[in-house]
């Protein structure tokens, strides 16, 4: 399936701050895949470059998260939280602390241990943090017994990272609402769509709407984008249709390839323009 690039940013300054510290650095890629057994090893490389005119240092940490809801949305989980799906205690990074001067890339090694237990025939997963950190060598506020560099945080990149073990191979998913949320007066119509993940491996997921002219018999294929549902996740997503459609009656098929080999998962809806 596709990849998505998505580049999630979390930012301890001002938005304007932002947007200068979004050009200035990139990393890439945004996802990692592996499908490692229980045992296995594995590198895979990311690149994180300073475009801006200063030097900058940067950390590379690595946390569990989860996506709670139906919005896709990234939540880190605290270190003292136990997390069943969570793969980051099998994560490092070479290095996980450099510094980089303006226009140079630094080639970083994220590399996954795989136990060889049983919990590690299931599907895992996890972020790597490329942390913007930044020396305080202005007064600090602490007794004169200590010594030391502070790191402030300024913002981060996450790079999400998934483990699939070949013994997972069950995917499903299902459509589980598709419906018309568009409101009386609305220029152009909106579809919502609910997908839930009900098998046991990672989703990729690729949604289109197949729209067919009742009057005319005129078809045409509307594609959405892309997105990823964990096991026993559930994911929304919204279409909305072009404007100055022909008034009339349309059927419409929202469908969602999740990557099998034999099956899609779908829903019809009758509207109205």
């Amino acid at each position: 399936m596709r990849n998505l690039r998505l580049i999630s940013l979390f930012i301890a300054i001002t938005v304007s701050g932002l947007s200068v510290m979004a050009q200035s650095v990139s990393v890439s890629p945004s996802r990692l895949y592996f499908k490692e057994p229980p045992g296995g090893y594995k590198s895979q490389k990311i690149y994180v470059t300073n475009n801006g005119k200063k030097s900058e240092t940067f950390q590379v940490l690595f946390h569990d998260f989860k996506s709670e809801g139906n919005q896709g949305k990234t939540q880190i989980v605290k270190k003292d939280e136990t997390y069943k799906h969570g793969c980051s205690e099998w994560l490092t990074a070479t290095p996980s602390f450099f510094e980089l001067a303006p226009g140079q890339t630094q080639e970083v090694k994220i590399i996954l241990q795989v136990p060889n237990t049983p919990e590690a025939n299931k599907a895992k997963w996890a972020v790597a943090t490329i942390k913007l950190s930044k020396e305080n060598t202005g007064p600090q506020d602490k007794g004169s017994n200590i010594t030391g560099m502070q790191i402030i945080q300024t913002f981060q990149f996450l790079i999400h990272i998934f483990q699939s073990p070949p013994s997972v191979t069950f995917k499903q998913a299902d459509v589980i609402s598709f419906k018309d949320i568009s409101k009386p007066g609305d220029e152009q119509k909106t579809l919502v769509m609910e997908v839930e993940n009900s098998g046991d491996a990672i989703l990729d997921c690729a949604p289109y709407l197949d729209v067919v002219n009742l009057n005319t018999g005129e078809s045409k294929r509307i594609k959405g984008k892309g997105f990823t549902i964990l096991p026993g996740g559930k994911r929304e997503i919204k279409f909305t249709l072009p404007k100055g459609m022909p008034k009339g009656k349309y059927n419409i098929l929202g469908v969602v390839d999740y990557g099998s080999d034999s099956d899609l998962a779908g829903a019809e809806l009758n509207i109205e323009i």
